[in-house]
């Protein structure tokens, strides 16, 4: 595990500096740039839309769909083997293309979320996982579906991966200057009361630096650029799940885009947050279904 300690090594202060209209006018276009992609084969915003707009195949299926039914998973009904499709082409396009995307461009893939793990994402990890499970529970309480952990459903958790990244990851990055996640963030001493102790424990409860252009934000470890990047990220973590037939999971999935994509800026890496996003489907699922409170 890797932890820096040293604030000006770790970035943050050149990351989140204040910008120019030019570097804004940037971000804009790189985020209606990348929000259209995503929204082509993965948001259900786009279920909204005239046929033959509305569907997440309407580029994909004329091309792919005919085949893959005819050639794979035979002895599947024919809308298991579209799931599959489903996955399938979500992992290429968020995670396959654009990592040989910045690798062409020899970008390095940690400055995007893929970096190791350190203590701060631990210990946000451990109580993201506690807080999940009971938001997990009202989701799957809330759901019309039967509660039924199939193997497809555990397979689409490995799908968080690729969501994680291009969402969180790499739009996060780049709303920042340098368009790039920070490296871990700088803890301020644990020290003070013991309310003060715990909270600077979780990375909260900082203190105001040069470059803080608010106290309340920078108590968190932002600014207003960085508040833009997280918000940004968790607005497009809500609009892919715009269409779905849970208004809980809907309406759960703003805040909770805007945690997991707190997190990432804060710890460098998408691996911290996903083992929550795991426990949020995961565990509740598995304990209705195994205990039959339907």
């Amino acid at each position: 595990m890797k932890e820096e300690s040293n604030y000006t090594k770790s970035g943050y202060i050149d990351i989140t500096k204040n910008r120019t209209f030019r570097e804004w006018g940037i971000s804009l276009v790189l985020l209606i740039s990348l929000t259209s992609y995503i929204a082509i084969f993965w948001a259900r915003l786009a279920k909204l839309l005239p046929p033959p707009y509305n569907q997440w195949t309407f580029i994909y299926e004329p091309l792919i769909g005919p085949w893959w039914i005819n050639n794979f998973f035979l002895d599947q009904p024919e809308y298991i083997r579209l799931e599959i499709l489903w996955y399938i082409l979500c992992f290429v396009s968020s995670l396959v293309i654009p990592i040989i995307f910045l690798v062409l461009i020899r970008r390095k893939l940690t400055d995007f979320g893929l970096g190791m793990l350190n203590k701060l994402g631990i210990r946000l990890t451990g109580i993201a996982i506690m807080v999940s499970i009971p938001f997990g529970l009202w989701i799957q309480i809330a759901s019309p579906y039967p509660h039924r952990l199939t193997t497809m459903y555990v397979l689409s958790l490995f799908n968080k991966i690729p969501e994680h990244f291009l969402i969180l990851g790499i739009l996060v990055a780049l709303m920042l200057p340098h368009r790039r996640l920070p490296y871990p963030a700088f803890l301020a001493q644990i020290e003070g009361s013991t309310g003060r102790k715990i909270l600077r424990w979780l990375g909260i409860a900082q203190p105001v630096t040069s470059d803080s252009d608010n106290p309340i934000l920078a108590w968190f470890g932002l600014n207003w650029t960085s508040l833009f990047a997280i918000s940004v990220s968790g607005l497009v973590f809500f609009m892919i799940h715009l269409g779905r037939a849970n208004p809980v999971e809907v309406a759960l999935s703003l805040p909770g885009g805007i945690l997991v994509s707190y997190i990432t800026f804060r710890t460098h890496s998408i691996w911290h947050a996903i083992p929550a996003h795991w426990t949020l489907n995961l565990v509740p699922m598995a304990i209705l279904h195994f205990y039959k409170f339907n």
